[in-house]
């Protein structure tokens, strides 16, 4: 029991560390800021920030063509995603002490780690390596079920959508089939993929979600849809007919409907804010567990009431702060469209909407890639 007391006084000591206010998000940079300006961020705020600023730079260099760049920040980020968010057991006693909100390093929101898994995937794809893509989806879908730590919560269509289309390129018809079935629960108006289909149109539209900070002292936050969204709807221009693109996922829904952490939580626009003992309770036994293993069971009952004690004074002068950082390059929604093309793709172009009526934005040309034969991914994207 010699440790005890060291251990008491290291936690009375950290009390003014664990109340002080974290540092300020730095300012959200424009939407056509290129990677180079999160370059520079990841070399001046270091860890706190380098998963943040690794999504940035691995969704803009995707968006610029530059998908070396892309799958570099992509896999750094999903390597220090998955250390926390992972399937093992040492991820799941990490999250159970994922409580410091405003001063933790970033590691993203549910749908923004889901988003990078869904980004990664698309890399694989247009690499012609769908198996891979596969798995990246699947990620991307236990990223959402992570949202409250349920293993049957994932609604994320548009990942379900992907992992089909993996399949559906690699040929695995049973898996593309199971993965449409699954879809058809989440998006029952969904026509679905055609057996000879072999172009996949992504088209994404709007700004990310914003995250902003509420309540006194900003100790919890809400979601507010992206700022100037000039289209919210897209058709494909094929052979000089539009085709609607069916609007397969709205990210910010998925940003305002998910949560489940301790300090923060945002479920069906409520925001909910537990403080005190209520958050402490699940730290405090893990860190009577660890403490237990070391100076014996005996111990543990007195290693409980003091440590207790002293969280409880701590909490007392803690003022939480919710973390406000967030993925700015992101879509407000996601649009998809399938078809035959029976070779390679004919010249295709974009035409926006909003709320159903042409939008301002100009009609953009679609690129598409070519994997295989009569394998085809072509994107586009507006604000």
């Amino acid at each position: 029991m010699r440790s005890l007391p060291i251990l008491l006084a290291a936690l009375v000591a950290a009390g003014p560390a664990l109340a002080a206010k974290p540092p300020p998000a730095p300012p959200v940079l424009p939407i056509d800021a290129g990677p180079d300006a999160y370059r520079e961020r990841l070399a001046t705020y270091g860890d706190r920030d380098r998963v943040l600023n690794q999504m940035e730079i691995g969704a803009r260099s995707f968006w610029k063509g530059d998908h070396a760049a892309s799958k570099a920040a992509l896999d750094d980020a999903i390597g220090q995603i998955g250390a926390v968010f992972g399937s093992n057991p040492d991820a799941a006693k990490a999250r159970q002490l994922w409580y410091d909100e405003g001063s933790k390093t970033f590691k993203g929101e549910p749908y923004e780690r889901a988003m990078v898994f869904l980004y990664r995937g698309l890399g694989y794809l247009r690499d012609g390596d769908f198996e891979n893509a596969r798995a990246a989806f699947r990620q991307g879908q236990m990223q959402d079920a992570f949202a409250e730590e349920s293993q049957n919560r994932a609604d994320f269509g548009l990942l379900v959508f992907l992992e089909a289309w993996a399949s559906h390129q690699n040929g695995d018809e049973d898996l593309r089939d199971q993965a449409l079935e699954q879809l058809k629960k989440l998006r029952p108006d969904y026509p679905g993929i055609g057996k000879d289909h072999d172009t996949l149109v992504l088209i994404e539209t709007g700004t990310s979600p914003r995250k902003l900070g509420d309540g006194l002292d900003h100790s919890y936050f809400v979601y507010r849809r992206g700022k100037t969204i000039a289209a919210n709807g897209a058709e494909v221009i094929k052979a000089g007919q539009p085709i609607a693109a069916y609007r397969m996922e709205d990210i910010y829904w998925q940003a305002s409907t998910r949560g489940g952490r301790e300090v923060d939580k945002i479920l069906q626009g409520k925001a909910q804010f537990k403080a005190g003992t209520g958050a402490v309770g699940s730290v405090l036994a893990d860190g009577v567990s660890a403490y237990n293993d070391v100076a014996g069971a005996s111990t543990a009952g007195a290693a409980v009431g003091a440590v207790a004690g002293v969280f409880l004074i701590v909490s007392s002068s803690t003022k939480p702060q919710a973390d406000t950082r967030y993925w700015s390059s992101l879509p407000d929604a996601v649009h998809v469209l399938t078809f035959a093309s029976k070779g390679k793709p004919p010249p295709l172009s974009a035409r926006f909407l909003k709320d159903g009526q042409p939008a301002a934005t100009p009609e953009t040309p679609i690129a598409c890639e070519s994997f295989e034969t009569r394998k085809h991914l072509c994107l586009a994207r507006a604000y």
